[in-house]
């Protein structure tokens, strides 16, 4: 489990993505001195789901965070779009603290390559 910040694995691709708009964006305003605005728009839902294990119910929630990146130089504008928060539980400590862990943890094909 860790803590809900930038650096968490959950919201991953909102931070690439939003890098690499800010440093396209940056490279581009150094070389044509133009003006160059990002504007990000992210919204949050959750969705509780349950299930049944050995006459057990298990219910978690997990997090729905749909986002929009907006790039734009005076005569240019480039849009990303992304969606996170498929396999993630989200949990709230003694603390209110927001956390979230990977629902299932089984290792992508991809993610297994990687190490």
């Amino acid at each position: 489990m860790e803590q809900v910040d930038l650096d968490c694995e959950l919201l991953k691709p909102l931070k690439i993505d939003l890098e690499v708009a800010l440093k396209k964006l940056i490279f581009v305003a150094l070389k044509t001195n133009k003006e160059a605005e990002i504007s990000l728009k992210i919204n949050i839902s959750t969705t509780t789901f349950d299930t049944i294990k050995d006459d057990n119910k298990e219910e978690w929630t997990e997090p729905r965070i749909d986002y929009q990146i907006n790039e734009k130089i005076k005569e240019y504008k480039d849009t990303n779009k992304g969606f996170v928060g498929f396999n993630y539980q989200l949990e709230i400590d003694e603390d209110n603290k927001l956390f979230v862990k990977k629902r299932n943890e089984q290792k992508t094909m991809f993610e297994e390559e990687e190490k």
